[in-house]
């Protein structure tokens, strides 16, 4: 049966997650840290062949695809599917805020209740149920091929937890930092974790935690 490779990066540093900002859909940039990591991941991946580059349209994930892309001589194709988590009326809004707000719906991201509505975006069942679908798709077109995924720090948990089969509350799920490396391969239908969060290419640059979604 055939065997399609996974690998996953996640976008690089903006200022919303330094300044502890839920961005979800919301369209923030890179900034001068998050282009510097872009590159660094871009030389990391400089020696791979991948046979295409999928990109979130949103433009933190979308840059960083686009500078690791010029890199490898390589086209972007966005997808809808790949964004983050649709966090609705959430979203651009200080977390430590949005505790005292939304304390039910901030919960949830600790304790996995998946059917707490979030107002004008998704639940986490629904979006788990779009990352799941999405992937299982991209394993389907491109059998026997190398992808690189740019995407998001809550797409990479949702991905995580498929691959692996956890449930586990997301406080307990490992670490995704800006622009680490992952890999992970379905092969003869099961799915297979390779490696996660490699963030070796950045050990000039330094690494520091931020907000996931």
């Amino acid at each position: 049966m055939a065997t399609t490779d996974f690998t996953l990066i996640r976008h690089g540093q903006t200022t919303e997650n330094i300044e502890g900002r839920l961005q979800g859909h919301f369209d923030s940039r890179l900034d001068e840290t998050g282009l510097i990591q872009a590159e660094a991941a871009a030389v990391r991946l400089a020696g791979e062949q991948f046979d295409v580059i999928y990109s979130s349209d949103l433009q933190r994930a979308r840059k960083t695809a686009e500078i690791i892309a010029a890199k490898l001589k390589m086209d972007v194709i966005p997808m809808r599917e790949l964004r983050e988590w649709h966090l609705g009326e959430l979203e651009n809004r200080l977390c430590k805020e949005l505790w005292a707000e939304y304390p039910e719906i901030m919960n949830c991201f600790r304790c996995e209740n998946d059917d707490v509505p979030v107002p004008g975006g998704e639940s986490h069942r629904e979006f788990d149920k779009r990352i799941a679908d999405c992937l299982e798709s991209l394993a389907g077109k491109h059998p026997d091929q190398k992808i690189l995924l740019v995407t998001h720090g809550g797409v990479m948990r949702s991905i995580f937890k498929h691959v692996v089969g956890c449930v586990a509350k997301t406080s307990l799920l490992p670490l995704i930092s800006n622009v680490s490396y992952s890999r992970f391969c379905k092969r003869d239908g099961l799915w297979q974790l390779c490696c996660w969060n490699d963030v070796s290419h950045l050990k000039n640059i330094g690494v520091r935690e931020s907000v996931t979604f």
